[in-house]
């Protein structure tokens, strides 16, 4: 059977279609050794990527291990074949640490280009052993492999503490040391023999800043300022500056800023961008910078240029410089980025340098801009203006825009800043059709009659319980309940909305309801409970819970099977009574619906009740690993010896999935999950898996400098 298998696969590897041979490499790994290698090697030098990437990830499921590691570690060595060297590469980095050893010993046998091929598959699956290694390749005579290992050392940081320290000083006195001294010759000459090492030694000073940037280790700035004068150097040295606090530094940058090379002086306000995030809070480090970029004119011209394009990764950097300039034509375009996700909280971090100064130049960019602009400089405006005066009446102005994109943030302006005699015009929005507004509107209605009682209670004489105003109405009694100033007509008017034509009418009324309290609201609620609309029933299943009505609640844990209304059901029980809602959801936790399962998990995880880690440990082996993944969330927010043992487990699970989960997870614990990680990663099979350790590593790594 294995012989007629071998030769299937073997045909099926020489047929002239690569789907076919595609397809046939995926059955390499049922085939033992030392077929297997071979065909391997057949496949990963395909001339077809398809194939060749196929044979890759089929690799790291051939056996035996060491076997396949050596074989494909031959193919490094390979020149004709150019796609056969880079497949094997790719394999070996998917195989994982197991290759480390096969291309420890490929690199002390290769020629230079096998070499840089081994050095980056260390770097690929970074180990301890692999570091040291590359530590030593970091001494290597060719100046590709020299710089291939400074890369690979620049991920050391996954290979434990140990492995970053040693990569890190390694780093660090390469860019200290001098220059072999030059054979006593002419000056002419000495100077055309030393080029070539010079750009030489240029390039690997320049990776191993790179490097030390990606271990994000920092580089003392004595280290730094003398390579800021080698025209080789100074734009690396300008990158690995940023996020540094020391004046000399902050001086540099913001006069590098100004830099005739385009590219250089973008570097530099990304650089300088991290630094005064750093020091932001200190007057006067950030006022070295200041004066720097008011004192230039082409400073000031390079970041108003990068602050204009769009998704540049030096944009937000150049807002924030902009911010210190504070010239009052920037206001527009800082206030054009408030648009934009990416660099929204910088340029607000801008424009409240300028402080009441932005407020006027807001106003007028607001008037022309497009909407969405429009709506964001309203947002800005109570954060920047006295609470009288004409900013807030272009707040209030707002209100009446066509665009949902401008009405919505007057409104929430307004939550924040609003006085009674807003709730009218607040009002008139609670009914919008664009979701956006009317949640808005909900939100204003709720904080302004919180904060202004009597206008609110005002507002509500005459109001139709039944009629188009009543929306707004029951939210203006649910604040008012909600700030203890309840009117006894107010349960009256909230049972009358209840029986209104819309359902958002009586879904706000059961809200209200549930601030109100008493024996009448509970009536009320309970019999919205059968709502023909489901968002009603939910809304007053949530009711019950707010209004301490265990009894219902249990009786309808008890007996209610769809999955979304039980959900809400144990939900709100918790609200009431957390030992009745953690004896309805412990047994559901296995549930076969996962839904279910999942609901009563995030119950047993917020009820701190003997017996809730068991239950939660009891999900760990659900046949939904969602559900498990959910459980394993729970389990780790407690963060103590039982979670870790679970979170331990978990890493050695059956499903990829979970592997996954636990890794993410483990990389919350400190030390001790670091080792569980790395334990796990010298022998972790699945290419997926691995990265999802290393990604914890990295974190867990940057995390801990």
């Amino acid at each position: 059977m294995t012989e007629r298998t071998a030769a299937r696969v073997r045909a099926g590897l020489e047929h002239p279609e690569p789907e076919v041979r595609r397809r046939a490499a995926q059955e390499i790994p049922s085939l033992p050794a030392p077929e297997s290698c071979d065909l391997l090697l057949v496949a990963l030098g395909d001339d077809d990527w398809r194939v060749r990437k196929e044979a890759a990830a089929v690799a790291t499921r051939v056996e035996p291990r060491t076997a396949v590691v050596f074989a494909v570690a031959r193919a490094l060595a390979e020149h004709d074949n150019i796609g056969l060297r880079n497949a094997a590469v790719e394999a070996l980095i998917l195989i994982g640490p197991d290759a480390v050893p096969g291309a420890i010993d490929a690199l002390g046998r290769l020629d230079a280009d096998g070499r840089k091929l081994a050095v980056e598959v260390l770097a690929g699956a970074p180990t301890l052993a692999g570091i040291k290694t590359l530590v030593r390749a970091s001494r290597d005579a060719d100046v590709n492999v020299v710089i291939a290992a400074l890369e690979g050392l620049g991920k050391a940081d996954l290979a434990g503490e140990e492995a970053r320290e040693l990569a890190v000083a390694t780093l660090t006195a390469l860019l200290g040391e001098e220059p072999e001294p030059t054979a006593a010759r002419g000056a002419a000459e000495a100077r055309a023999a030393a080029r070539g090492p010079a750009v030489a030694r240029a390039q690997v000073r320049g990776a191993a800043l790179d490097a030390l940037r990606a271990l994000d280790a920092p580089v003392p700035w004595a280290s730094l300022e003398p390579l800021l004068g080698d025209p080789l150097l100074r734009r690396n040295a300008i990158a690995a500056s940023a996020g540094s606090a020391a004046p000399r530094a902050l001086r540099m940058l913001a006069e590098a800023v100004a830099d005739p090379s385009p590219t250089l002086a973008r570097e530099a306000t990304t650089s300088l961008g991290r630094s005064l995030e750093e020091v932001w809070g200190d007057e006067a480090l950030v006022e070295i910078a200041a004066r720097t970029l008011r004192a230039s004119p082409a400073a000031h011209a390079r970041l108003r240029a990068l602050a204009k394009l769009a998704r540049d990764p030096a944009r937000g950097a150049a807002l924030l410089a902009l911010g210190l300039v504070r010239d009052p034509d920037d206001v527009s375009l800082i206030a054009d980025a408030l648009q934009s996700d990416d660099v929204a909280e910088r340029a607000e971090a801008a424009l409240h340098l300028f402080g009441a100064e932005a407020v006027e130049p807001l106003l007028a960019a607001g008037r022309s801009a497009a909407p969405s602009l429009r709506g964001a400089t309203i947002s800005m405006l109570p954060d920047l203006a006295s609470p009288e005066g004409e900013p807030l009446a272009a707040v209030r102005d707002a209100l009446g825009d066509t665009s949902p994109d401008v009405v919505a943030p007057a409104l929430k302006s307004l939550a924040i800043v609003g006085v009674g005699a807003d709730l009218a015009s607040v009002a008139r929005h609670a009914r919008s059709a664009d979701a956006k507004v009317a949640s808005a509107a909900h939100g204003a209605l709720l904080a302004i009659a919180a904060r202004h009682v009597g206008p609110a209670r005002d507002m509500l004489q005459g109001i139709d319980p039944r009629g188009d105003d009543a929306l707004w109405a029951v939210i203006v009694i649910g604040a008012l309940a909600r700030a203890g100033a309840k009117a006894p007509s107010d349960a009256a008017f909230l049972a009358s909305a209840l029986t209104h034509r819309e359902a958002a009418v009586r879904r706000a009324t059961i809200d209200a309801l549930a601030a109100l309290g008493g024996e009448d609201a509970l009536e009320a609620v309970t019999v919205s409970l059968a709502d023909e609309e489901a968002v009603v029933a939910l809304a007053a299943i949530r009711a019950l819970g707010h209004l301490g009505h265990a009894e219902e609640l249990a009786s309808l844990a008890a007996t209610t099977r769809d999955p979304m209304r039980l959900g809400a059901v144990l939900r709100a029980l918790r609200d009431a009574d957390p030992e009745r809602a953690f004896a309805a959801a412990r047994p559901l936790v296995r549930s076969r619906d996962p839904s279910i399962a999942a609901a009563a998990l995030d119950v047993v995880g917020d009820v701190a009740l003997d017996g809730h880690v068991e239950a939660l440990l009891g999900a760990t082996d659900h046949p939904d690993h969602e559900v498990v993944k959910l459980a394993l969330g729970e389990i780790a927010k407690l963060g103590d010896e039982r979670a870790l043992a679970a979170l331990a487990s978990a890493v050695d699970h059956a499903a990829e999935p979970v592997r996954r989960c636990a890794a993410e997870l483990l990389g919350q614990f400190g030390a001790d999950g670091e080792s569980i990680l790395r334990a796990r990663l010298d022998r972790e099979r699945s290419a997926d898996v691995r990265r999802a350790i290393m990604q914890a590593l990295a974190v867990r790594s940057t995390g801990a400098t």
